[in-house]
């Protein structure tokens, strides 16, 4: 788990303010229009943010779209769990620079507070993505345990 400091907290944090819209790939996952609402959502529903960075053009970011995210399971499990935003990565490009993305697919987890808990490049099959989102939540499980009054004290 790695904290996102300086300009890259500031300028996320920015871009959610911005309103940046995201694309509404397809059914299932309930998606969120932009970083700001997801933001929002994140904080109240006490959950990660999931930001799935693709590209028209990306042939894997479609594959993992259709036969990944969207599958009912991995939907639910998605919904049950984290806010979902997409972005397209050459429209929302200030997004991707901020985040370091450079290859498509890439999923970036972050916690409402912009911790970065996770960045998954590549297309990956069900199983190693559900595992990578897992990975993902118990980071932000963590970091809740060690920011909690009480927690674990850092130095």
């Amino acid at each position: 788990m790695v904290r996102v400091y300086g300009i890259l907290t500031a300028g996320v944090i920015g871009l959610w303010g911005a309103g940046i819209v995201a694309a509404d790939p397809a059914a299932g996952v309930q998606w969120q229009k932009d970083l700001k609402t997801a933001h929002r959502l994140a904080v109240a529903q006490n959950k990660p943010i999931l930001i799935v960075f693709g590209a028209e053009w990306c042939t894997f970011c479609h594959k993992l779209e259709r036969n990944v995210i969207n599958q009912p399971e991995m939907a639910a499990y998605i919904n049950a769990n984290f806010v979902a935003v997409h972005l397209d990565a050459d429209k929302d490009r200030k997004a991707a620079e901020l985040l370091e993305v450079n290859s498509f697919p890439c999923t970036v987890v972050l916690s409402p507070n912009a911790d970065l808990l996770g960045k998954y490049k590549g297309y990956a099959e069900a199983t190693r993505y559900a595992a990578q989102l897992a990975k993902a939540r118990q980071a932000y499980r963590e970091l809740q345990t060690a920011q909690a009054p009480g927690g674990p004290v850092t130095r």
